[in-house]
């Protein structure tokens, strides 16, 4: 078949990759928006943008995601550059995003001093920023001056994301950034940190999938995005339990209010609040469902 309009590529691509993904692909390809690809079907791309579309048409057809493909993924409002290096953003993640600004928000409404009014908001596990950079860019750094944001990876490549997510959204000079495992870095330097003069708020979306789901998640996710990034021992709360340990090592050194909040999978929440109770009996706990009806974050307070 002879290529000449965008017309012709969709029917050259037609059941062979979602047709959404070949706006996209062709949208970004000639550098248009998709209203344009989908209102002029009669364009003729250059044949450089016609070898781009199909080189990136056949990635998407061996499921690799259009967001690596892309390389770019939008998240809260914002756009985020992604790479095989991170987890590729989720829609459903926005609710620990809402859920912790909302409890912020609502603190700092009641607070009594102004020590009540001093946070560090810490993402645990922070991949491409896009958790971290959403709260730190929506939330009103005027009306909250005192809020210090900082972001944990284990991974240095996740880190070089995140990092130019941070400068991509003009928000880097408000987020610091620190290479190492979970809680380890506020452990070992607690007054880096700012604790315990402020409230402590943990945003994690660390791995939480068992072996099981895993393994029966679609090509497109096993194939392409980090495991590391996905799984987790323990029926996918080992990473988890690991937090929680290190909250509680945390507070029995310094007195101050700890909030966090988890996402995780929907069959962990009868499995969780067992783990809590272990490590941290005195914690208030408190699931949220998301927009599909599945129950997504869990928040506890301590």
């Amino acid at each position: 078949m002879q290529i000449e309009t965008i017309g012709d590529l969709q029917k050259e691509y037609f059941g062979k990759i979602d047709h959404l993904d070949l706006d996209l692909i062709v949208a970004h390809s000639i550098k248009k928006t998709r209203e344009f690809v989908m209102s002029h079907p009669e364009h003729k791309p250059t044949g450089a943008q016609l070898a781009k579309i199909k080189t990136f048409a056949q990635r998407r057809a061996k499921h690799e995601p259009l967001a690596y493909i892309l390389g770019h993924k939008e998240f809260f409002g914002l756009n985020f550059k992604v790479s095989p290096d991170t987890l590729i953003p989720r829609p459903e993640t926005e609710l620990l995003v809402e859920l912790a600004m909302q409890n912020v928000e609502r603190e700092t409404q009641n607070a009594k001093s102004l020590h009540d009014m001093r946070y560090t908001i810490c993402d645990i596990g922070t991949g491409s920023g896009n958790i971290i950079i959403s709260v730190a860019k929506t939330m009103t750094i005027d009306r909250l001056p005192m809020i210090n944001f900082f972001a944990i990876d284990i991974s240095k490549e996740a880190l070089k994301i995140a990092k130019q997510n941070a400068k991509i959204n003009a928000i880097s000079d408000k987020i610091k950034f620190i290479h190492g495992n979970l809680l380890d870095p506020i452990i070992k330097n607690p007054t880096n940190y700012q604790l315990p003069t402020t409230n402590l708020v943990i945003l994690a979306n660390l791995p939480y999938l068992s072996q099981e789901i895993y393994s029966a998640t679609l090509p497109n996710v096993k194939k392409f995005e980090p495991k590391s990034a996905l799984w987790s021992a323990k029926e996918g709360l080992d990473h988890y339990e690991k937090l929680l340990q290190q909250i509680a090592e945390l507070k029995s050194c310094y007195i101050f209010h700890v909030s966090c909040f988890m996402e995780i999978s929907p069959e962990q929440k009868t499995k969780l609040p067992k783990i809590i109770k272990k490590h941290l009996p005195q914690a208030k706990t408190q699931f949220h469902k998301d927009l599909a009806g599945k129950w997504r974050v869990c928040a506890i307070k301590v």
